[in-house]
């Protein structure tokens, strides 16, 4: 397991009803935001996990999602990333069809775009449409997943569209820096 995913998923569970946190974004924080999203809103055993985007870094979020998933059908947007994850290179149509897709770019989505039973992390700034607003269940990193990893609020129940927007995963970025510094030794 990767422990510093587990130590996001910890630090979500505490800041149900605490004090908003800061800390500066970082892709190994959205990735672990992500996969706490994916581990209470994905299908429980996905068969297809897509990354859209192209930075490198965006191979954290596969590392993270290795905490809780076997990944049999890596889909990737960007042809050296699916090289590096072992993965297959794939259009963005193809990608949102997966049981999870972590978007590491900014972008659009439509409720066409998006078959039900898929989990989406936005781990970029996207813009949703209208109807997905209505047919997609939308979380979000400051209260919805908190409560989520809390056991407050149920998860996925059937088919459904979900959605996490992470922002700026503020939550996981300061339990990250904490880890950091606690296993470095660092004052600051």
């Amino acid at each position: 397991m990767t422990d510093w995913v587990l130590a996001v998923e910890r630090a979500y569970v505490a800041a149900v009803g605490g004090p908003a946190v800061s800390a500066a974004p970082n892709m190994r924080a959205l990735a672990a935001a992500g996969a706490v999203a994916s581990r209470y809103l994905a299908v429980g055993t996905p068969r297809s996990f897509s990354i859209i985007g192209d930075d490198p870094a965006a191979a954290l979020s596969a590392e993270a999602h290795r905490t809780w998933f076997a990944l049999p059908d890596i889909r990737c947007t960007n042809a050296a990333l699916a090289a590096a994850l072992g993965g297959r290179v794939v259009t963005e149509a193809e990608a949102l069809a997966a049981d999870i897709v972590c978007i590491h770019t900014a972008m659009s989505l439509t409720g066409s775009q998006l078959r039900r039973g898929t989990h989406v992390n936005a781990l970029a700034p996207i813009t949703l449409d209208d109807d997905l607003k209505h047919i997609a269940q939308l979380y979000d990193e400051p209260r919805g997943l908190p409560a989520l990893a809390a056991g407050l609020v149920d998860g996925r129940q059937l088919d459904e569209l979900t959605i996490f927007e992470a922002g700026d995963a503020s939550i996981a970025a300061a339990c990250l820096a904490t880890v950091i510094t606690r296993s470095t030794g660092s004052t600051g």
